[in-house]
């Protein structure tokens, strides 16, 4: 990986304004969801070396941002079990970074990715043509819902942190399950509420205005029941568990260290730089929410024998 070059430019800002406005305003639910991810751009992230924008999986809570994030990817391959010749299927894969890490590290065949942002998948799609990886990494427009792809074609399907969006995750299960071959193996990291976190409705802090405008309310319930509509969806094997002690308050911890950094502040726009700094000014409210949030990793099998 190289350092990414300074990331500031009009046209940068006037996409995470008008993905912003997008993603609080718009009646239709695609893009009202398509906006919370279209406003960011490499100008408008916490990295340094990467593009993830993932809460991230923080062992020691003084790595960087960009190492909780690759640990976040190689925890969720891991309980994917992604093998050497393998196909893999990446739902939401947001800017594709972990693909491209799964590739390198675990050698697996091929790895399709599905989006509904086409900012993202034009940049992923980029990004694999200037590293010659196009025969083995594949990125489209398209929905997990609804996945363009026939029965039992995938050995993996993997979701980091975009499940929550969907509308609902149970038909996103169903066709996870339908795409999987006999033996084949569904991760998601993801983000629920604790039991007895309340509505989204309830979430007062503005970092987390996404959970008020883009989760859907029948995505909202504990890791109990999240198990549950696993096995529904015909998934055996099924583990859901809590990973939130390694996610939230490092995170936010991380966040307000690099709000302070004069670097940082350097390094993007002054309106993004802004508007974190909004975000993390009463962080009373904001530990409030995130004490209501659980972070789980799941797992589960599609039943019969490996091919």
């Amino acid at each position: 990986m190289t350092f990414l070059p300074l990331r500031v430019s009009p046209r940068a800002d006037a996409r995470l304004l008008s993905g912003l406005l997008t993603s609080r305003l718009a009646s239709d639910w695609t893009t009202r969801v398509r906006g919370v991810y279209d406003m960011f751009t490499p100008a408008h992230l916490l990295s340094e070396k990467s593009t993830y924008f993932n809460v991230g999986y923080w062992t020691t809570g003084a790595e960087t941002y960009d190492r909780a994030q690759e640990a976040l990817a190689d925890l969720l391959a891991e309980a994917a079990d992604i093998r050497p010749g393998s196909t893999v299927l990446d739902c939401g894969f947001g800017f594709g970074d972990q693909g491209f890490r799964w590739l390198a590290e675990r050698k697996p065949h091929q790895i399709f990715g599905v989006n509904i942002s086409q900012h993202q998948v034009a940049a992923a799609r980029d990004r694999a043509r200037r590293e010659d990886a196009r025969g083995q990494l594949f990125f489209q427009l398209a929905s997990a819902t609804d996945l363009p792809f026939p029965d039992g074609c995938f050995d993996h399907v993997v979701c980091l942190e975009s499940a929550m969006h969907y509308r609902p995750r149970a038909l996103f299960f169903r066709e996870a399950f339908r795409v999987l071959r006999p033996g084949g193996t569904l991760a998601i990291a993801d983000i629920v509420p604790l039991p007895g976190g309340g509505p989204r409705a309830a979430f007062r802090a503005p970092a987390l205005d996404w959970i008020r405008s883009a989760v859907d309310d029948r995505n909202w319930h504990d890791r109990d029941v999240y198990a549950g509509e696993l096995g529904t969806a015909g998934f055996r094997t099924v583990q859901v568990r809590s990973i939130r002690d390694r996610a939230w308050e490092p995170w936010l911890a991380c966040i307000v260290r690099t709000v302070q950094d004069p670097a940082f502040g350097q390094r993007v726009s002054t309106l993004y730089h802004q508007m974190l700094k909004r975000a993390t000014a009463d962080l009373a409210e904001l530990r409030s929410d995130l004490a209501r949030l659980d972070y789980v990793l799941a797992s589960a099998v599609k039943p019969g024998a490996a091919v």
